[in-house]
Order: structure tokens, then sequence, then C-alpha cells
């Protein structure tokens, strides 16, 4: 079963992810704040990483998005942000973010975004 790390600092957002994704048969992973985040995905063999952008911790916006990018280079990353900027989507970009959701979005929507990043990948290893 492949595993999807999500990173997000709200749990009504986490839960809908958790159940969603359990019922597309993947195996979540959540974490609740960037350090946790950045624990997990050096931790844990994950095959996509799903991270709001603003989280609680040490490291700012860009810096989290950079960090799970070094860790984890291999591994496609969707970031979600409720007020993203251009210079932000920018960085993203160039940080190799495979695709960027703005808030609110359709949970059923995310389904279609994991199908089409995680089609024909081989399972990560780590």
């Amino acid at each position: 079963m492949k595993k999807i790390l999500v990173i997000d600092d709200e749990e009504p957002i986490l839960r809908h992810f958790r159940d969603l994704l359990r019922l597309l048969q993947f195996e979540p992973l959540t974490a609740s704040n960037s350090d946790e985040g950045i624990q997990l995905a050096k931790e844990e063999s994950i095959d996509l990483i799903i991270s709001d952008l603003c989280m609680p911790g040490k490291l700012s916006e860009i810096e989290h998005i950079r960090e799970l990018r070094n860790i984890r280079p291999e591994i496609p990353l969707v970031v979600i942000s409720g007020y993203p900027t251009p210079e932000v989507l920018k960085e993203c970009e160039e940080l190799g973010v495979q695709d960027f959701l703005t808030k609110p979005f359709e949970l059923s929507f995310i389904s279609s975004v994991i199908d089409r990043l995680l089609s024909n990948e081989p399972k990560a290893e780590g």
C-alpha cells in the first residue's frame, strides 16, 4: 500500500485527508507542524507528500518546502495554500513542486491529483 504524508496544522483537514486516503486505498501519515513533517519525511518510506505552505514550526513557508525537497527530492510534492503569491508559486515551481492547490479545494479533486502523480510510479524506498 502506498504511503502519503500529509502535513497541515488544521486537524479537520488532516482528518478529511486521512478518511479520503484510506478510502482510496492509501496509507495516510499525518503531521500537524513542519517539524513533525520533516521528521516523518526523513524516517518513513513514502510515495507522495502533500503539505500546507504556512506551517507552525522552526522553518518559514519556503524553507519548509525547500527542506522537504532536500530530504526527499525523488518524492512528488503537492503544496496547499490559501493565499499564494506569484513569488511563492514561482519559488515552489523552481523547487520542483509538482502541483499547487489553492484553499478551499474539493477533496474529490485531490484523488485526481494523486492518481496523476502516482500513476505508474515505482514504490519509493527510504
